[in-house]
């Protein structure tokens, strides 16, 4: 599925696990990295994160080019600091993207971009009560006023849509949750943009590192919630960039 931010386009597919323990889709180097997982729940999240995603980028790719190479010649490696790499080899003439993968439960939702090294994150939460200790703790005060102000049976979606768009951003400057949670104020709005997606506002509460401008987008279904943060143009971002000085 697609809709635009700004003039960039967003694929993005959550799916529910139900294909069972069929590794038909891994490319050889991937069979070999899930051999040394051992915990069954990373197991089960890796598996599932890629096969979702592997499907994100066939769609994307028959959309855009008008063919695809099957899911096993479609490599998603991990980068040595935990994001993901796509890389085709057999599909010589496909443009580069920029993915991101995330999972919650027996759900995993991936977004994608067309270009090299896009601030691109993504993130999904079950919905589930968030004490006030952890708003006092991992919100802004900006995000903290938002949640007091929020009717009490919409707290349980704010909160977790507030968590979720904290942990797309920080995955779209490629620090995840290395980084203190109130660097960045997340608040989700009601207003309906394209695809069905609701806006999410970002601001940076620093000023003294070179971090992209994002744009967000939230939504939810059967008590989940999905977050994403993107840039609305295409911007090469320099990985680095994101860490502190």
């Amino acid at each position: 599925m697609q809709f635009s931010i700004g003039s960039r386009p967003i694929h993005w597919l959550c799916e529910v696990d139900h294909d069972g323990d069929t590794l038909l889709f891994l490319a050889p180097a991937e069979a070999a990295y899930l051999a040394t997982l051992r915990a069954p729940k990373r197991r089960h999240d890796w598996l599932l994160g890629r096969r979702v995603a592997k499907r994100l980028i066939h769609a994307a790719l028959v959309a855009q080019m008008g063919s695809a190479p099957p899911l096993n010649e479609i490599v998603v490696a991990r980068h040595p600091d935990g994001w993901p790499q796509v890389s085709l080899p057999t599909a010589m003439n496909a443009p580069p993207l920029t993915l991101s993968i995330s999972h919650s439960r027996d759900r995993a939702f991936c977004v994608l971009v067309w270009g090299d090294n896009e601030p691109l994150g993504c993130d999904i939460e079950a919905i589930e009560p968030r004490s006030p200790g952890f708003v006092a703790d991992y919100f802004t005060t900006a995000e903290q006023e938002f949640m007091a102000a929020a009717p009490d049976e919409q707290r349980p979606t704010l909160a977790n849509t507030i968590w979720s768009g904290k942990e797309a951003a920080l995955k779209a400057i490629r620090r995840g949750l290395a980084e203190d949670t109130r660097l960045v104020t997340c608040l989700p709005s009601p207003i309906y943009m394209d695809g069905g997606w609701r806006e999410l506002t970002y601001r940076w509460e620093v000023s003294d590192r070179n971090l992209p401008a994002l744009a967000g987008r939230w939504r939810e279904a059967d008590r989940y919630v999905m977050t994403l943060a993107a840039t609305e143009a295409p911007s090469n971002f320099d990985t680095g960039q994101g860490a502190p000085v």
